[in-house]
């Protein structure tokens, strides 16, 4: 009986060509906004400053990407809107970019030093927290933790000085027993190298926490149930740890890769400066953009242009990489 009665109303409906109403998914929206608002009113005075915080020093001066698209700029007026309205629509800036043999230069070191920081200093951060793990005392890993982890509240300038004493020919207790007559940190074909090197002394202790936490965030039942079947410690490592740490690395990963652009500029800059007459072949991309940005300043749209345009390279990167894991891994930010 209800069947049938179900089966007349359909019919009835659909001869009277009844529709299902029309809600304005606009207006429902903000109804529901503005319900929120009301429910969770007491953290305004949290969320407000936050927000205008956020929309005055990062979403304004956004307003400056307009000058990649302008064909000058005038320094003696400091006035933003008065160099938009004066200068013409241009998309050269951005043509330019690849007729700028420093550039292909400054991305050839920038990609080389960060491929081997990827290859060598990403996994080293993931073997110090697997070795800290398998200290039975708890006390002393964190211990080594907090010791291996104090280089990176040093600048890089004090670390590049303390490297640079050691290594000083004349000076320096191991430049006096290696390297007697060469200054090794000025060396171009050693730039890269110690590169590498200062970061893997300065952040690899640093990279290592997150790996750390989650380690030790992993249920133990599931090593001594793998220490009842057999497993060694290299097999659990290899077949419980690193799968269940998966998650992290992949999002490390990620991130590694969206920093491509980026060989880190204080470091590098720095370093450049033990031996000024080689800059040329050390350039990276933050180097190279701050020189024609801040101290020469003699081209602003094309070093807008240059800044919008690593931006973009960067965000490719991410979604390549996270495309990449997300095949290999199984594991994606989104």
């Amino acid at each position: 009986m209800t069947e049938k009665l179900d089966t007349q109303t359909f019919q009835n409906q659909e001869n009277s060509n009844w529709q299902p109403p029309q809600l304005d998914k606009k207006e429902d929206y903000f109804k529901k906004q503005g319900r929120r608002i009301k429910k969770h009113y007491r953290l305004l005075p949290f969320i407000v400053p936050a927000a205008l915080f956020s929309l005055i020093f990062s979403y304004v001066p956004m307003l400056g990407i307009s000058f990649a698209f302008k064909d000058g700029f005038n320094l003696t007026r400091g006035d933003v809107l008065w160099n938009l309205s004066h200068y013409g629509w241009t998309i050269r800036n951005f043509l330019d970019i690849f007729y700028d043999e420093s550039f292909f230069r400054a991305v050839g070191n920038t990609f080389l030093i960060n491929i081997l920081k990827l290859v060598i200093c990403f996994p080293l951060s993931i073997l110090l927290a697997l070795q800290l793990a398998e200290l039975k005392r708890q006390g002393l890993a964190k211990a080594i933790l907090i010791i291996v982890c104090i280089p990176n509240f040093l600048s890089w300038v004090i670390v590049i000085g303390i490297w640079q004493g050691f290594l000083h020919p004349d000076t320096g207790l191991l430049g006096k027993l290696l390297f007697p007559d060469r200054v090794v940190m000025g060396e171009d074909g050693l730039f890269k190298f110690f590169v590498v090197i200062l970061n893997i002394w300065k952040g690899v202790g640093w990279g290592s926490i997150i790996y750390y936490a989650a380690i030790t965030a992993i249920d133990k039942s599931y090593y001594e149930a793998a220490t009842i079947d057999g497993a060694n410690k290299l097999q659990k490592a290899i077949k419980l740890t690193i799968p269940a740490i998966m998650p992290t690395i992949a999002l490390m990963l990620v991130l590694q890769f969206s920093g491509m652009m980026a060989a880190g500029f204080e470091q590098i800059y720095t370093m450049m400066q033990i031996n000024p007459e080689l800059i040329e072949s050390q350039i990276t991309l933050d180097t190279y953009l701050y020189e024609i940005s801040v101290v020469n300043r003699t081209n602003i749209p094309f070093a807008t242009a240059l800044g919008v345009f690593n931006g973009l390279i960067a965000l490719i990167l991410m979604l390549v990489g996270n495309k990449i894991t997300t095949k290999t891994l199984h594991r994606s930010l989104w």
